[in-house]
């Protein structure tokens, strides 16, 4: 039986909620996400302390993400607080008194778990081996170095997005010396960890708010084909240039900055000084953004808290699409995959690692729009994985399998090839068009789903290919497919394909 699962996230800047569907096997998905702005670093008083009055005001917030959870029969409930909380003289007042008002017990996160939780989110995620990872929120910055996918280093530093903008702002306007001494601020306390200093070369990964906002900001700058900000990268100068120019601005003319909200406007200052300087402290190599982060960390502690490290986040992703996504008996899918992988082998004796990802994922997901809508599935689809947020690929990799697994050369195809040009490399026309055509190939062969064809051997000439099939009964459907599947292929690959039955006794 599925279980639900609550992670509520008790930020500095905002509180947000997210409610997970887990399986009995361990597969998962998202079914609700809420969010509400409370900036609680700004309720801290100049003698550290928050007061009674400012935590009735969030104590509505809670008690209604609560009454969500009763709703929809969480089973599990994890409430973390993080800096503002953490920091405050009166922290386990705090707690206390949200307890008595919510009955929701809160656990207060020390910065070094905060840093673990946001690491977890992290290489859950992301295909990424080594790099140095910053989660800005509203009160504090953790900064963690991984290296092979282990943790090696993590602090929490008190400088926030929030907090910084009350201490050296607070009217909105930033001139240079208010700038100047957020950074001399800044890299003063980083000097004093040297192992931030000392791995040059490294990427940085964002987390939060304040990075994925920035994100968007350079997508709409440059028009971006794809607007999903997990796994989006950027160059250090893209973050310069915000470095430099948005102090000069007006909070009304920051307010119209395309992807920017207006409720940022005025954090996004001391959050890109945060950002600027770290990078060039850390003599990072690019940015990368992560749409995950602490509160996928925390989940994971929370149902697999012996082996929070997941050793595939490409498998684990495709596991939850398919665990709740798909109709399609996974047997088929299993066929089909293997059909490709065979025939690719078959047909290019130079294989490549990126083409055999790609087939794996594409193979396996091709029918995935049937759980929207049988009809047009394909369309459906292809959305979906452009969407979806396919965890462990880049975007240049999710827009190829996603055009692999909606192949139609005559139809639509090109036009998409023409649409994501800015992310596509120039010799991916071709892997489009090969690769999508064994796919389509593949799902001929079982379009019954029954496994009547058992067996597939290549036979390989100069310029040909033979397939003998074997079949436990006769392949009416797959026959009626395969014809129009094979002119794809010997279009694409410059073969001639040709097939013979053979029907097991």
């Amino acid at each position: 039986m599925n279980i639900r699962a609550g992670i509520m996230d008790i930020g500095s800047n905002s509180i947000r909620l997210v409610i997970y569907e887990v399986t009995e096997q361990g597969h998962y998905r998202v079914i609700q996400e809420c969010k509400e702005s409370a900036r609680l670093s700004e309720k801290i008083d100049q003698q550290g302390y928050m007061s009674r009055q400012a935590v009735d005001k969030i104590v509505p917030i809670i008690r209604q993400f609560k009454s969500i959870c009763d709703l929809y029969k969480v089973t599990h409930l994890r409430a973390a607080a993080t800096a503002a909380i953490r920091n405050a003289e009166n922290s386990s007042q705090i707690i206390e008194w949200l307890y008595q008002d919510t009955g929701v017990a809160i656990e207060v996160l020390s910065g070094e778990q905060e840093g673990a939780a946001g690491f977890l989110g992290v290489v859950n995620t992301m295909n990424a081996q080594d790099g140095i990872i910053i989660d800005i929120g509203g009160g504090s910055t953790e900064v963690t170095l991984f290296r092979s996918r282990q943790l090696i280093h993590t602090y929490s530093f008190p400088f926030g997005a929030v907090n910084m903008n009350v201490r050296f702002s607070g009217d909105g306007q930033w001139e240079a010396k208010h700038t100047q001494a957020l950074e001399q601020y800044i890299r003063e306390q980083l000097l004093q960890h040297e192992w931030i200093a000392s791995n040059p070369g490294l990427p940085i990964i964002g987390l939060g708010g304040t990075i994925r906002t920035v994100g968007k900001m350079n997508q709409k700058k440059h028009r971006y084909s794809l607007p999903v900000t997990h796994h989006y990268q950027m160059r250090g100068e893209d973050v310069e240039e915000l470095y430099h120019s948005l102090p000069s601005m007006t909070v009304l003319q920051r307010k119209k900055i395309p992807g920017l909200s207006k409720s940022r406007a005025d954090i996004i200052i001391p959050g890109v000084i945060i950002m600027q300087t770290i990078y060039r402290t850390a003599q990072a190599s690019e940015w990368m953004i992560c749409g995950s982060g602490l509160r996928d960390g925390l989940f994971q502690e929370l149902i697999t808290p012996e082996h929070p490290i997941v050793p595939d986040p490409l498998e684990i992703s495709l596991q939850n699409i398919l665990a709740f996504n798909t109709p399609v008996p996974p047997e088929h899918l299993e066929r089909v995959s293997a059909h490709a992988r065979q025939l690719y082998a078959a047909l290019e004796p130079a294989p490549l690692e990126l083409d055999q990802k790609l087939l794996q994922v594409s193979s396996r997901l091709y029918k995935t729009g049937a759980a929207l809508n049988y009809y047009q599935y394909s369309r459906h689809t292809y959305y979906w994985l452009l969407n979806t947020g396919l965890r462990g690929m880049t975007h240049r990799e999710a827009v190829l399998t996603a055009l692999i697994a909606d192949y139609h050369p005559k139809a639509r195809t090109p036009e998409q090839i023409q649409e994501f040009k800015d992310i596509l490399h120039d010799a991916d026309d071709m892997r489009i068009y090969r690769l999508g055509s064994l796919v389509k190939l593949a799902a001929a062969l079982d379009r019954s789903e029954l496994g009547s064809i058992t067996e597939v051997t290549a036979q390989t000439k100069t310029g040909s290919v033979h397939l003998q099939l074997s079949c436990k009964t006769e392949p009416v459907l797959e026959m009626g497919e395969l014809e129009a599947a094979a002119k794809d292929v010997q279009k694409a690959w410059d073969v001639n394909l040709s097939w013979s039955v053979h029907l097991l006794p």
